[in-house]
């Protein structure tokens, strides 16, 4: 049910970014903008092979170049280990192409790089494992010596009963999907800046999506207490999930500042950019689905390796994602996952702009229209007929308390002419349709998924919010400023965001698992309700009138049943501080969501209180000479729960479809010999702007339950829907399906061979 436009004062009306100003002008400060008396310049030696014996490490020539100030290898940093199979710096063996071996600190970059480029390692090149294959095959040689193979991880998860759900489908069908390996791309490239010249007291400027997780893991590691690590997160140039924890590179800065007791940026360069990643690897993905004739989904099986590189890191938690959300989207009796994370000799892994996601929904929905093929009836019917509702608890528990997925479905079909262009467009023209489900927040990275806020109200009645909470160019700060404005009574502009410094802000889990606007903006909510608290008590003194009467509106404070009888914010924050109390307004508030995290064995549980759901419509152009696809427009549905901001909603799903179109049709990286062929961004191909398609947008507010004002996430909902939906489309312009991307000039040539092959057989 959609909220009534003039219910809020200052929610639900677009408003531009806060920031904006800021950020157009350049005045917006990032980590390369930090400069500290003193400071030096790192670099890091990284191998040059996939995999290697160190024979011999010579440091000599460095130590001795002038400016240089430290070269630490492993044995300076006591064998750190940099998760349970990882090295800091490497001693004796290289995993990886870029594995680092060494780094120097020097008084300028020039310098450090000179020195880092005079340290001499002998090495002795292994035949590297570069494919999942090669790593599974019999025998295979096991990369990491302290295992018996080459599995990194392996969950298998039963949700249902598949086998009764199967053996009652009418129509089986199976199919295999690939995706290659990508890169989220940052604008700004990886940095930190280390001072751990104080005694006991790290100090990090560096983009981070979570202050909370770096600051924590760095203390833990580093034998620090957690207060000892002090974050700053001034500004970040995109993240897109690859920026959630702490790298490598953090520590490496931080040994080489201790070293030399002096402050130490190092900041990567275009082509370390492709070797400290962390991007989304290959993944092969066996889908096996039953259906009933009349399109009622029963079962999913799906089987993937996944390639996770060298080392593990965090990566355990993509299969995790994948296997509950198989059967997060539409109703099933059965589903079963089977995944496989596997060591090779690639660069080591995480996962693309879409949390893994995105991968597992280009092959379900992909083999959904298939299906849809084979049993006569329309792909966007066969999706509204099983799209789960509103109340509907899923096989592995999640419960939604609010769904806007076939409002979602039934919308993009209207708007796009879905059924007036299906099957009727000109050759080579194409229309397809994609659906996507995520949660906004919750459980399982911490016991708890807190986020705090606090407030101070200046004399002159003006506003400063404190978060831990980073914006990364979506928006959060503005709308976290327009929900403390609601609850105020104030305009947004009035409100300064304050963030990035852990000494300063309130504890925030951070920007990861859309949890900004649900999770931070209950918390501002919070604050907000203990200023108003304050401010009413000397209101209702002021204005002569009972505390429940009190208004609070258009920067003004009132009796409701006497508007005439005003005071404005402003003179009521003036004539508290200056009382008899004399009280300085300063509220606090904290949301922590009262849900508990899946069971780590089973994934069974309802680890978040709200879910956002999504359909689009693609249209494409193919160019049967060259192959190149042209996405025409996207018809995009979002179900938000509540539009916080309008204007910064639209900018969200403008993005995704940005991003979603390079992951689909674009982005890949080229690797031979474990070492990416195309690493920079004039070779790694992303769309541009004017390759953006004309974009409809439909804001689906299906009023949450337990969201601020109703609202829901619109982080990483949409790109759910996207790729499947060109996929889906360029199968259509065509007449043949696709199975893999992305989906490259070259790819779709073969598969207009394939089909014409195929004809000639018939």
């Amino acid at each position: 049910m959609a909220v009534k436009k003039d219910k809020y004062n200052v929610v639900g009306k677009s408003h531009p970014r806060l920031d904006g100003v800021y950020k157009a002008s350049g005045r917006s400060q990032f980590a390369d903008d930090v400069i500290l008396p003193g400071m030096l310049y790192g670099k890091i030696v990284r191998s040059p092979y996939a995999s290697a014996k160190i024979l011999n490490i010579d440091t000599s020539k460095a130590k001795k170049l002038p400016g240089v100030k430290a070269v630490i290898t492993n044995e300076d940093i006591n064998g750190f280990m940099f998760g349970p199979d990882e090295q800091l710096l490497c001693d004796k063996k290289v995993y990886c192409f870029g594995d680092e071996i060494a780094a120097v600190a020097a008084i300028d970059e020039d310098t450090a790089l000179e020195a880092a480029e005079s340290i001499k390692i002998d090495f002795e090149p292994l035949k590297p494992i570069l494919s999942i294959e090669e790593a599974m095959a019999q025998g295979a040689p096991v990369l990491h010596e302290y295992l018996e193979d080459n599995i990194a991880d392996e969950i298998d998860i039963n949700f249902g009963n598949i086998e009764k759900a199967f053996e009652e489908s009418d129509h089986i069908r199976e199919d295999e999907f690939i995706v290659r390996p990508n890169h989220s791309c940052f604008s700004e490239h990886h940095i930190a800046v280390a001072d751990f010249s104080l005694p006991n007291k790290l100090t990090i400027w560096t983009p981070i999506q979570s202050s909370a997780i770096i600051q924590n893991n760095m203390a833990f590691n580093l034998g620090l207490s957690t207060s000892n690590v002090r974050i700053m997160n001034l500004n970040t140039g995109g993240a897109f999930c690859g920026r959630g924890a702490d790298k490598g590179f953090h520590y490496i800065t931080a040994f080489l500042s201790r070293k030399t007791a002096k402050p130490v940026k190092l900041m990567c360069s275009a082509d370390e950019e492709f070797l400290v990643f962390r991007g989304g690897g290959t993944f092969k993905i066996k889908l096996k689905t039953g259906v009933k004739k009349d399109g009622t989904l029963k079962a999913v099986e799906a089987k993937v390796l996944a390639d996770c590189g060298a080392y593990m890191e965090t990566q355990f938690i993509v299969l995790r994602f994948m296997a509950t959300s198989l059967q997060m989207l539409y109703k099933l009796e059965g589903a079963r996952f089977n995944g496989k994370l596997v060591y090779t000799n690639n660069p080591p892994y995480f996962f693309h702009h879409g949390t893994g996601m995105v991968t597992l929904r280009f092959a379900f929905g992909s083999q959904l229209d298939r299906i849809a093929e084979d049993i006569g009836i329309d792909p966007a019917e066969i999706r509204l007929k099983n799209a789960v509702d509103k109340g509907y608890t899923t096989l592995s528990k999640i419960h939604y308390a609010s769904c806007g997925l076939k409002d979602c479905i039934k919308k993009v079909v209207k708007k796009s002419g879905w059924k007036r262009k299906r099957g009727k467009l000109p050759p080579y023209r194409g229309i397809g349709i994609g659906c996507g489900i995520i949660r906004s927040g919750g459980k399982g990275m911490f016991t708890h998924d807190t986020s705090a806020i606090f407030i101070k109200v200046s004399e002159d009645g003006k506003v400063f919010l404190f978060t831990g909470l980073p914006d990364m160019g979506q928006g959060s700060h503005t709308a976290m400023a327009m929900i403390a404005a609601e609850v105020l009574g104030i305009s947004a502009n009035n409100i300064t965001v304050i963030s990035g410094d852990t000494d300063i802000a309130p504890l925030d889990v951070g920007a990861m698992s859309q949890r900004g606007t649900f999770t931070t903006g209950n918390a501002v909510i919070n604050a907000a309700k203990d200023v108003k608290k304050q401010l009413i008590k000397s209101a209702s003194k002021i204005l002569n009138v009972p505390t429940s009467s009190i208004v609070f509106r258009d920067n003004k404070v009132f009796p409701k049943d006497n508007p005439e009888q005003t005071i404005s914010f402003e003179d009521l924050v003036f004539q508290t501080l200056y009382s008899d109390e004399g009280r300085f307004i300063m509220g606090r508030g904290f949301y922590n969501p009262p849900c508990q995290a899946a069971d780590m064995s089973t994934l069974q549980g309802n680890s978040s209180l709200a879910y956002s759901f999504g359909a689009q419509v693609a249209e494409v152009e193919v160019d049967p000479e060259t192959g190149k696809v042209k996405v025409l427009k996207m018809t995009v549905a979002h179900d938000v729960g509540f539009a916080i901001n309008p204007l910064g909603v639209e900018g969200q799903l403008d993005g995704q479809v940005f991003s979603g179109m390079g992951q689909a049709l674009y982005e890949e990286c080229l690797m031979e010999d474990g070492q990416v062929l195309n690493p920079s961004f004039l070779d790694y191909k992303t769309p541009r702007a004017f390759d953006m398609p004309e974009v409809e947008r439909i804001i689906v507010e299906s009023n949450d339950p337990y969201g601020p004002f109703g609202a829901k996430e619109v982080g990483q909902g949409p790109i759910q829907c996207t790729t499947q939906a060109i996929a889906n489309a360029v199968s259509n312009a065509i007449g043949w399906p696709i199975s893999e991307l992305p989906i490259t000039p070259e790819k779709v040539l073969k598969a207009i061979q394939e089909k014409k092959q195929a004809e000639r057989k018939n």
